[in-house]
């Protein structure tokens, strides 16, 4: 420890020698003010003009101590904060609120810090109010986090001055607390930070200052001649700067980055007058209150996403220098009050050299008919420096400007809505459902007939301990484990399942989601043929960066098998059909930003399919060519997006009428069974179904504004079935299994492991 004071009050303090502290103690300084219980510590003035060093920190006050000014003419140098606070809480003797005047660091003074230069906080509750920081020219501030911080709470009532250097590992200034109090001035003038020739900057190749957490900043920051800010200026979290951001003609800063919530965000203006290139964005969610002046003679490069309001002019953007501003991208919203469009208004004598790369109209909320023309856009501008204009949503309404004539025109795309990305879903998962049960059913049951239709057949499958005479999934074993032994005729199952699936819910996006269920099944055979029921349910969750698609669906269905006939050389002829039906309910979310919009419809599907197949057996080997003929049928109950979180619907709403699928295909097949041995049996089936009439139309509203289009589904889906079967005994029967399922707007992938009871 250097010089501690404890209890103790001194008018004025100068140091012209060293002064060194070896301690490592977080409470240990160089010089040190301490209050014993409850009882302060004050010094009016505060001045080194030697060398204070320090293995913990340089100056350092307990809560409840008092220093008017903090002088700084020669060296600090401290391992951890150069000047800082701390807290020992009320029970360990400390006061209440730090009070500090001005720091002033003067020309040739530095301080280093290895984490703070000037450390405002105590990393406690307790208040610390200083009145300012002053760096005058040829001084220097460095950390190793950054040159001065001020912690959540903190305040420094009036301006902080750099005329010197002020540098940091993170940033050369970060905010936390309060700079410019409410004691200030109304106007800011005595708030703020001012780089007055000096620098702020980072090590690095950060932000010179960062605005975050609930920092807030009462008062402009302003670049003066001679002064830079290098790496910019950010403000995030929820940090504010109420004032402006000005560049003064001499002055450089290299960026405004943008991308607090909170309310005020920056609530003034920024003016670059200066001839050095600035680039601007706000972020999503972030404002800047009073527009972007350019009056310099360099390029000013604008990103917006959030909210950028009008000077006093009325412009949004306003170039007067003779450089150019370059809007990157601008997203145009619409007026919570008004419900109009936010006109991005361009002015100034340089508005010629304002060129847009982009814009984009936020969907939440829009008038549709705002859209016809490109002033409600953007106005002020050259419509030959007009690039692209287009929306924000997943692609169902699009824009296209023409720059020779001017005109704005507005088309409607169903396929890339809630609309079609519902569609898409469900006939992924019901046709692609229905398929799979249609396959392994239908090859289930023919197990039956090739155990049944002679003697001398039953009688060697059952040498070969053939329990399963043509696996396949779902319910397939619980068929086909009647055929061992003559008086069984009823099979039972329970399987729980899971899948996975890749679909197109947003255009040109495959969206992965996972299904999971449960089917129940029973089986029995008779003297007309064989005869089977199933229900399930399943959970189907699906999300892509516009929509989430989910729902439960229940589905149940009813299996008939039978012989038509036998060859003379043994080949069987036989026939299947089935019918199905199934409830879905859904929860469809629209996102458009951070705003989202909801919907409950249930949708119905129904379908008949029948199959004629043939089985070729040849010693081990069964195999079974097949083909068919299916109906999908399906209904979607109309529904009108509801806004759950902001506005995700255009203004009006949106409403999807209902839609009914009537789909018709074709599916051949082709099964392998092997019987390798008495307790292990595999079976493999590939085939394609072929959609004779895969169009449906649909019809949508959006304001008052009514579309029709067509939704187009895959001409081809393509599937594969393999099983690895384990007869255990008479009764029970383990069998491991996957399907897939292709086309060109995704994949399903089914696995599972099933037991069978046969009695």
């Amino acid at each position: 420890m250097g010089i501690k004071l404890v209890k103790s009050s001194m008018g004025t303090f100068i140091n012209k020698g060293t002064i060194e502290s070896t301690s490592s103690n977080t409470i240990a300084a160089g010089i040190s003010l301490a209050t014993l219980n409850g009882s302060p510590s004050t010094i009016d003035n505060l001045t080194n003009e030697g060398l204070i060093k320090s293995k913990s920190h340089g100056i350092q006050a307990e809560a409840g101590n008092y220093i008017n000014t903090i002088i700084n003419k020669g060296t600090i140098e401290a391992d951890l904060n150069g000047i800082s606070f701390y807290d020992h809480g009320s029970a360990g003797g400390s006061g209440g609120t730090m009070k500090l005047g001005r720091i002033i660091l003067e020309k040739g003074s530095s301080i280093k810090a290895g984490n703070n230069g000037i450390n405002i906080d105590n990393e406690t509750s307790k208040a610390i109010e200083a009145d300012g920081i002053e760096v005058k020219e040829g001084a220097s501030i460095s950390g190793g986090n950054s040159g001065i911080y001020i912690g959540g709470g903190k305040e420094i009532d009036t301006q902080i001055t750099i005329s010197g250097s002020v540098t940091g590992g993170t940033a050369g200034i970060v905010n936390e607390g309060v700079i410019g109090s409410s004691s200030s001035s109304e106007d800011g003038s005595t708030g703020g930070i001012i780089i007055s020739g000096g620098s702020v900057s980072s090590s690095s190749g950060g932000s010179g200052i960062v605005n975050q957490g609930n920092g807030s900043i009462s008062g402009e920051i302003k670049v003066e001649s001679g002064g830079s800010i290098e790496g910019g200026i950010t403000n995030t979290g929820n940090g504010s700067i109420t004032g402006s951001i000005v560049v003064e003609e001499g002055g450089k800063l290299d960026s405004i980055t943008n991308t607090s919530t909170s309310d005020t965000g920056i609530s003034g203006s920024i003016t670059n007058n200066s001839d050095n290139n600035l680039e601007i964005s706000n972020g999503e969610g972030a404002t800047i209150g009073g527009g972007i002046v350019n009056n310099g003679n360099a390029d000013l490069t604008i990103s917006n996403q959030g909210s950028v309001g009008k000077d006093e002019n009325g412009n949004t953007v306003t170039n007067n220098g003779s450089g150019s501003v370059g809007i990157k991208d601008w997203v145009v919203s619409t007026d919570k009050n008004t419900g109009k469009l936010e006109t991005v208004v361009v002015g100034g004598s340089g508005a010629s050299n304002v060129k847009v790369d982009n814009i984009t109209v936020d969907q939440s909320n829009v008038n549709l008919d705002e859209l016809g023309n490109i002033n409600n856009i953007i106005t002020g501008v050259n419509q030959g420096n007009i690039g692209n204009i287009g929306t924000n949503g997943g692609g169902e309404i699009s824009l296209n400007y023409d720059p020779l004539t001017g005109k704005l025109t507005t088309d409607f795309n169903l396929n890339a809505s809630i609309s079609g990305a519902t569609f898409r879903s469900l006939v992924s998962t019901t046709t692609r459902r229905s398929t799979f049960i249609d396959n392994v059913m239908g090859n289930s049951m023919q197990s039956f007939t090739l155990s049944s239709s002679s003697k001398s057949q039953r009688m060697a499958m059952q040498e070969k301990g053939n329990l399963y005479s043509d696996a396949s999934d779902y319910i397939k074993s619980d068929f086909k484990n009647a055929s061992y032994g003559m008086n069984k005729e009823h099979s039972l199952f329970i399987l729980p399942y899971t899948s996975s699936q890749n679909v197109e819910l947003s255009l040109n996006e495959e969206s992965k989601g996972h299904t999971k269920g449960t089917i129940i099944g029973y089986s029995t055979l008779k003297d007309s043929g064989i005869y089977g029921v199933y229900a399930g349910y399943e959970d189907t969750k699906m999300s892509s960066t516009y929509f989430n698609i989910n729902n439960r669906t229940y589905y149940a269905g009813l299996k008939y098998f039978n012989t038509l006939f036998t060859t003379e050389k043994g080949q069987e002829v036989y026939i299947k059909a089935q019918g199905k039906t199934a409830l879905i309910k859904n929860d469809l979310t629209k996102k458009i930003g951070n705003n989202e919009a909801k919907a409950e419809p249930n949708s119905y599907a129904y379908g008949l399919n029948a199959n004629l197949g043939m089985n070729f057996i040849k010693d081990k080997d069964i195999f079974s060519p097949e083909v068919g003929l299916a109906y999908e049928g399906g209904y979607t109950e109309a529904f009108s997006m509801q806004n759950t979180i902001g506005q995700a619907t255009v203004n009006g709403g949106e409403r999807t009428y209902a839609n009914y699928l009537n789909l018709f295909s074709t599916k051949t097949s082709f099964t392998w069974f092997r019987d390798w041995l008495p307790n292990l049996k595999t079976s493999l089936e590939l085939g394609a179904k072929f959609n004779i009439n895969p169009s449906v139309k649909a019809k949508a509203r959006y304001g008052s504004v009514k579309v029709s289009d067509t939704f187009d589904l895959p001409r081809v889906q393509k599937f594969v079935t393999t099983s690895l079967i384990i007869p255990v005994n008479e009764a029970f029967y383990f069998s491991l299994n996957y399907n897939g399922m292709f086309d060109k707007d995704g994949k399903t992938h089914t696995g599972y492991a099933q037991f069978n009871y046969v009695w």
